[in-house]
């Protein structure tokens, strides 16, 4: 597998007229110029980070500018760290510390929030993405200053970038990524997904979260790509319908936000031809109803971890549908990746239940300074996910829930996951987590704490008979807690270690 300075400088060669970039205002730029960009912002970065693998962090809402400073590190062999701009300066000084990144490029405002950061005692480097402001040179200052430079010679198996898991439990978890793992990605999604030149990707995932690598199959395949700063229902239909995107991810709260809306009404969706739906559990209805709204396009449901770089498994609605399976299969994750290969711990057979293992050229080798992590982390080379899962005898993943969230009532099983994707069917409920408190009959009782779409309160008994109408009675929620928003870990995961803390009144029995 090759690296991801190989991908763009070959994007650059054999499509240097093909589209690569689309701006918010809808302004375009050629594959030839965006290499001439990131050739110079290459030479920059070589400059002020003399050696191969050292780390710079980012700091900016998503943009053209970042994914040319991203690729500049990708083609000068030097590590971005694209930081959550939803943490507080507190929580960026423990990962630019972690990370050992010496310089922090910053959008500029977001100025203010890196000057609290030196004053905290990070000794690095600021850095402002795009021209010159407040007497800190900015990125742009590079392409005038250097000329291009060829791309450093690097290894498959060198570190590309440096994300960092949401932390639902806890301190985030550092994931260095090779570039064979981003390439490996890159190519499986494009396979999955056909792309090519004239694809346009609509980034709707924030740049600091594992989704956006999707992405990389756009630069394998010479395609073009576009962003969001604020990604919104508004923003993404006016986006897809304005630049002429082809493809595009979105999280089920945004999906369900375009379903709810009168903004489709005459909207131009021709030239959509893939919608991707994940980085949360998703409804087969959200899928089904997006289909409705979108028949030219095809849905598709993602599955996928950071530490794979992101994406295991699609379930590709049209596909699936052409196989004349039974209904069943449109609740699972879909199947593997080409090259990505699954099966459930101490499993007999198909459809027994258990931790979900993966391998592949996608998955990432271990986490940044976690040795003890990494030692429970991996078995006999293959990569413990933390889902509970069962594998159909097609080979299609169902992700039951996180081990951790599993619920015992009674003796019995219930998987959050499941309930929680009945309660989405609800025409009032916006989002919903299940959790379970502590019972002293039943052990736990099934708790739902719920988002009311705007200008709706249902009830509990609606609640219940909604749920009782298509659930095994003991998986009914017994407690139903409605709030105006879900706590989310930065990376915009439910904090359901928070939500117990509203139960904590409650008798246990």
């Amino acid at each position: 597998m090759f690296t991801m300075s190989v991908a763009l400088d070959r994007a650059g060669r054999h499509y240097p007229h093909a589209t690569s970039m689309v701006e918010e205002g809808g302004a375009t730029h050629n594959w030839a110029e965006h290499i001439n960009l990131v050739s110079r912002l290459a030479a920059g970065l070589c400059s002020v980070l003399p050696k191969v693998g050292q780390r710079f962090a980012i700091l900016a809402p998503n943009s053209v500018s970042q994914a040319t400073l991203i690729h500049g590190g990708y083609w000068s062999g030097r590590v971005p760290v694209p930081l959550n701009d939803r943490l507080s300066v507190p929580e960026l000084f423990a990962i630019l510390v972690k990370s050992g990144a010496s310089i922090l490029v910053v959008a500029g405002n977001y100025l203010e929030a890196a000057q609290q950061l030196k004053a905290q005692g990070w000794d690095g480097e600021i850095l402002i993405l795009g021209p010159a402001q407040r007497g800190f040179r900015g990125t742009d200052d590079f392409f005038a200053d250097y000329e291009p430079i060829v791309p450093v010679q690097l290894e498959a198996s060198d570190e590309a970038i440096l994300l960092f898991t949401g932390g639902t439990t806890g301190e985030g978890k550092g994931v260095a990524l090779s570039h064979n793992n981003v390439v490996a990605n890159g190519f499986q999604i494009a396979v999955s997904l056909s792309t090519g030149p004239n694809d346009r990707y609509l980034h709707v995932a924030p740049m600091f979260h594992s989704a956006d690598l999707i992405g990389t199959a756009m630069t394998l395949c010479g395609g073009a790509h576009s962003f969001l700063a604020q990604p919104s229902p508004t923003s993404i239909i006016d986006a897809i319908e304005r630049r002429g995107i082809t493809m595009s991810m979105a999280p089920p709260v945004l999906v369900k936000g375009i379903i709810q809306s009168d903004l489709t009404v005459d909207r131009a969706f021709e030239k959509l031809r893939v919608f991707i739906c994940g980085g949360a559990p998703v409804p087969i209805k959200l899928l089904l109803s997006a289909a409705q709204l979108m028949p030219a396009t095809a849905l598709v449901q993602g599955y996928g971890m950071t530490e794979t770089s992101p994406i295991l498994s699609f379930l590709h609605l049209p596909q699936v549908r052409s196989l004349g399976l039974s209904d069943d299969v449109l609740n699972s994750s879909g199947i593997p990746l080409p090259g990505v290969e699954m099966r459930i711990l101490d499993a007999q057979g198909p459809n027994d239940v258990g931790e979900l293992l993966v391998r592949g050229p996608n998955v990432f080798s271990g986490y940044l300074e976690r040795p003890e992590l990494n030692e429970i982390s991996f078995v006999d080379g293959w990569f413990l996910t933390g889902d509970v899962a069962r594998i159909d005898s097609h080979g299609f993943v169902y992700i039951l829930d996180r081990i951790k969230d599993v619920i015992i009532t009674g003796g019995e099983n219930v998987y959050s996951s499941e309930v929680e994707s009945t309660l989405l069917d609800h025409p009032d409920i916006l989002e919903v987590a299940v959790i379970g408190v502590p019972d002293e009959h039943w052990g736990e009782r099934i708790a739902a704490v719920f988002v009311a779409c705007p200008g709706s309160s249902p009830d509990k008994e609606s609640l219940s008979d909604h749920c009782r109408a298509q659930l095994g009675g003991y998986k009914v929620p017994r407690l139903f807690k409605q709030v105006d928003s879900l706590p989310k870990s930065a990376l915009g995961k439910t904090l359901k270690n928070s939500l117990r803390e509203l139960f904590l009144d409650e008798p246990k029995n």
